[in-house]
C-alpha cells in the first residue's frame, strides 16, 4: 500500500509540475481516497485549486493539512486562500502563525498589511509595511506601498521620501513620478513640478497611456500599491467629470462660475494627468503657480 501511495504521489506531482492540472487533480483525488490523511497531496492538490482561484475548495484542504502539520507553509497557504476568498479576520489569524513559525517571512508580512488596510486599520497597515523595509529596506512593493499609503493620507512629506528611495532603486514608473510631482506642486515647489512633467512628456512613452500602464507597472505583490493608484483615478475621473459639468453649466450662467482656487487647479492638474492630458495638467500647473504668486504678493503689499 505505502509503495502504491507513494508512486500515484510521485505521478501526481509529474503531471502538476508539467501544467496538466486536471490529470494531477485526479491523480492527488486517487491518492486521498486511499489515504485521506496524506498532508503532501493535501497540500499540493490545495495549490492547484489556488493558483486555479478555486479558494472555497482549496481551503479545507490546506485546513486539514495544517492540522496534520502545523508548519509555515500550510499556515501561510491556508491564509492566503482565506483572504483570496474575503474571510480576512481568520487570515490574519493564520498569518500571525506563521510569523510565529518564521519571524522574517516577507510575505506574511506584507499580506498583513494588505489585510490591515482592507479592514481600515491603518496603524497595524503602516506597522507591517515598515517590517517589511526593516527586513528588506530596498524592498520594492514595500515602497510603493508605503509611499502609495502616506500619500492617501496626506502625509506628503514621509510620502515623497519613499517615492524618492523607489524611484532611485526602481526607475521609470509613470505613476509614481506622477504622484511625485504633484506632492512637489502642494509643498509649494512649483518649478520643481513642471520640470519633472515637461521631462516626463518628452521622455516617458508610457505617461499618456495611464490605463496601460498601469498594469504594466506593478506586479501582483504590488497589489496595496495598484489598489491605491486605481481609487486615485476612479475619484480623479469622477471629480473631472464634476468639473466638465461646471464648465458646461458656466456657458449658460457666466456670472455663477468661480474660477479654481491654487488648490483645486492642482487638483484638476494631477486629474488630468492620471487621465492622459498632460498639457491640461501642465495648464493648471502654471494657473495654480500664479494665482499662488499673485497671493503671496497680494499678502505682503
Amino acid at each position: 500500500m505505502a509503495q502504491e501511495i507513494q508512486t500515484l504521489f510521485n505521478e501526481a506531482v509529474r503531471l502538476e509540475r508539467n501544467g496538466e492540472w486536471d490529470r494531477a487533480e485526479t491523480q492527488y483525488k486517487s491518492l486521498l481516497e486511499k489515504d485521506p490523511n496524506y498532508h503532501l497531496a493535501l497540500q499540493n492538490l490545495g495549490v492547484i485549486y489556488a493558483k486555479q482561484g478555486k479558494h472555497a475548495d482549496a481551503i479545507p484542504l490546506f485546513s486539514k493539512a495544517y492540522k496534520l502539520h502545523a508548519n509555515v507553509k500550510n499556515s501561510y497557504n491556508l491564509a492566503v486562500s482565506l483572504y483570496k476568498h474575503n474571510e480576512t479576520e481568520k487570515a490574519i489569524s493564520f498569518l500571525k502563525q506563521t510569523l510565529s513559525f518564521e519571524k522574517k517571512f516577507i510575505s506574511a508580512h506584507l499580506l498583513l498589511a494588505q489585510a490591515y488596510q482592507k479592514l481600515g486599520n491603518d496603524e497595524k497597515t503602516e506597522v507591517y509595511l515598515n517590517n517589511v523595509i526593516k527586513i528588506e529596506p530596498n524592498h520594492k512593493s514595500a515602497l510603493g506601498g508605503l509611499a502609495m499609503f502616506y500619500y492617501e493620507r496626506n502625509r506628503f512629506p514621509e510620502s515623497l521620501k519613499m517615492i524618492e528611495r523607489y524611484l532611485i532603486l526602481y526607475p521609470g514608473n509613470a505613476q509614481l513620478k506622477i504622484i511625485q510631482s504633484e506632492i512637489l506642486a502642494k509643498q509649494g515647489n512649483y518649478k520643481a513640478s513642471a520640470n519633472l512633467l515637461t521631462t516626463m512628456v518628452k521622455e516617458d512613452v508610457g505617461f499618456t497611456h495611464f490605463n496601460e500602464s498601469l498594469q504594466s507597472a506593478w506586479q501582483e505583490e504590488d497589489q496595496m500599491a495598484k489598489e491605491s493608484l486605481e481609487r486615485i483615478q476612479s475619484k480623479a475621473k469622477k471629480k473631472l467629470k464634476e468639473f466638465k459639468t461646471k464648465l458646461e453649466l458656466s456657458k449658460e450662467n457666466p456670472e455663477e462660475f468661480s474660477p479654481p482656487d491654487p488648490q483645486e487647479a492642482l487638483d484638476l492638474s494631477l486629474l488630468y494627468l492620471f487621465n492622459g492630458n498632460p498639457e491640461k495638467a501642465m495648464q493648471y500647473l502654471v494657473f495654480a503657480q500664479k494665482m499662488k504668486e499673485n497671493a503671496d504678493s497680494d499678502g505682503t503689499s
